[in-house]
């Protein structure tokens, strides 16, 4: 576990609920809580990158390989 200085406030930092990096509230010299909304779902990027890896996978022929 990283404690930090006193000063800080916030830091950028991966969170699970969210999926992606987020910032997160410093409480104590700890982390605390993710600062975002959480949404639900993906997001316009995430959507279409899984659309396009579908697509990929659909013409995949693990025979040819």
């Amino acid at each position: 576990m990283q404690h930090y200085q006193r000063n800080t406030s916030g830091i950028l930092k991966f969170c699970p609920t969210c999926n992606r990096k987020t910032m997160h509230r410093v409480d104590d010299r700890r982390v605390g809580s993710c600062v975002e909304i959480h949404v639900t779902g993906m997001s316009k990027a995430q959507t279409k990158r899984a659309v396009k890896k579908e697509r990929l996978d659909f013409f995949y022929d693990p025979l040819l390989f």
